[in-house]
């Protein structure tokens, strides 16, 4: 989208419905902080311990395997081989334990221990401190503690098993060995409690960060229920002045009949006349609330797209008496459509209408018909002064004017958005100030007839 425009897409009521519900759920937080802090260490841990286990599991088993071709009987390789088969049955475990944290860190203790110690008597049982083996009790300390996102006291309890793992394998081994086991074990405490920490503040981030959607959330809910107010009071003042000034001319113009009926049949007539108007009017105002608030009641009807939204920018340019051009873009495999044909015939020519609005003297509005996958796009853009980046919002509202030129009564948009919701589509409009704006409905093509639609021009 270029620089300067802005858009605005309105989906069916249910959809937006759902929507938000499922946002509201997805972002609610049950509980309390504790509970949720624990509940989501407990999901950490549960997601990297299984791994972590039962790659330990396989390392093992693949050194047991290869240490079977050149020891078959060895010693080494049966302790090798029941500690596979402990870290396997660990990681069977993992599943039936993560219900539960303290389940977890319990199991993965366990399997630390049963780690750290075995490679110890692997290492004192294959020549202790010429071991080469005794490399692994470090290296598997470091790593446990970096995988699994253990609380400090789970390390500091691994640190000492990697420990209690050296003496076994060799307790006189050289200071180096000792001061390699005790860093590593140094290491990954600092680093369970560095997470630890860094575990912390993050979830105090998230909380404030819900705390305060969850406020906007409710002022939100409360500016929702303000601007149905005031979109109520807009429309019934509107309505109200619609009808009042239909009734004005109905009943002035049947006080003038009533007086000239027995001096002047001609004047009474032509009174009765535009009484018959004004109710008219009446009645022309009261169907369209009604098509606009049962729109969905209508029966579905095969309708060619194409010419109703010629007909209906044919008569709005006529209305307007406006020197308006228009640029069709209709494609032909289009073709008829089932609709409800009135309700999309009010919000074609409601969109119409305002498209001419928007240009008074003259210009050219761009008519498109269009199929995008299952749906069906008609789309009108004009030439006009466009809508203000901080005005779009306001476009749906009751008697919305886009301008001095503009019609201000009416239900203008919000009609268009009840209507088409009521067909199953939705409504988009894109807008740039000096280029003009377009509106589009999104249809869903319910049912695609074979005869091909009337050619225009």
């Amino acid at each position: 989208m270029s620089a300067g425009r802005s858009s605005l897409s309105l989906p069916p009521p249910s959809a937006l419905r759902d929507r938000t519900n499922r946002v509201n759920d997805k972002a609610g937080r049950k509980a309390r902080p504790r509970r949720r802090y624990l509940a989501d260490q407990q999901h950490r841990v549960a997601a990297r311990l299984l791994p972590t286990i039962a790659l330990a599991a396989a390392l093992t088993g693949t050194v047991v395997i290869l240490d079977s071709l050149s020891r078959p009987s060895s010693i080494a390789t049966v302790a090798g081989a029941s500690l596979a088969i402990v870290l396997a049955a660990c990681s069977l475990a993992v599943p039936v334990a993560r219900k539960s944290l303290d389940a977890l860190l319990f199991l993965g203790s366990c399997a630390a221990i049963a780690t750290l110690v075995g490679w110890g008597l692997i290492a004192r049982l294959t020549g202790g401190e010429s071991s080469p083996y005794l490399l692994v009790i470090p290296l598997a300390s470091l790593a446990i503690t970096a995988l699994v996102p253990f609380p400090p006291r789970v390390a500091t309890l691994s640190g000492a098993a990697a420990y209690s793992g050296l003496l076994l394998a060799s307790p006189f081994s050289p200071p180096y060995a000792h001061l390699l086991v005790v860093g590593t074990a140094v290491a990954g405490v600092v680093l369970a409690r560095s997470r630890h920490k860094t575990g912390i503040m993050v979830f105090m981030r998230v909380e404030r960060l819900s705390a305060a959607v969850s406020r906007m959330r409710r002022l939100q809910e409360q500016l929702v229920v303000v601007e149905k107010l005031e979109a109520l009071r807009v429309l019934v003042g509107g309505m109200a002045h619609e009808l009042n000034n239909a009734l004005s001319i109905s009943v002035a113009s049947n006080q003038q009949a009533t007086k000239a009926l027995d001096t002047d049949p001609a004047q009474a007539l032509g009174a009765l006349k535009r009484s018959d108007g004004g109710l008219a009017r009446v009645r022309r105002t009261v169907d369209r609330l009604r098509r606009f608030a049962m729109a969905a009641e209508g029966v579905l009807e095969p309708a060619d797209v194409g010419a109703m939204l010629d007909f209906a920018l044919e008569s709005a340019i006529g209305r307007a008496r406006s020197g308006v051009i228009i640029q069709r873009a209709y494609d032909p495999s289009v073709g008829a459509i089932e609709c409800h044909v009135a309700a999309l015939a009010e919000a074609l020519f409601q969109i119409a209408r305002n498209a001419v609005e928007a240009m008074p003297g003259d210009g050219t509005i761009l008519a498109s018909v269009r199929n995008e996958g299952d749906r069906v796009v008609l789309s009108v853009a004009d030439e006009g002064r466009g809508i203000p980046a901080a005005e779009l919002a306001k476009v749906f509202d009751p008697f919305y004017s886009r301008g001095p030129g503009a019609a201000k009564s009416g239900l203008g948009l919000s009609a268009v958005y009840g209507l088409v919701s009521a067909l199953g589509g939705h409504v988009e409009i894109n807008s740039a100030e000096g280029k003009g704006t377009e509106v589009a409905i999104i249809m869903p093509r319910r049912q695609s007839l074979s005869r091909p639609p009337p050619s225009v021009r």
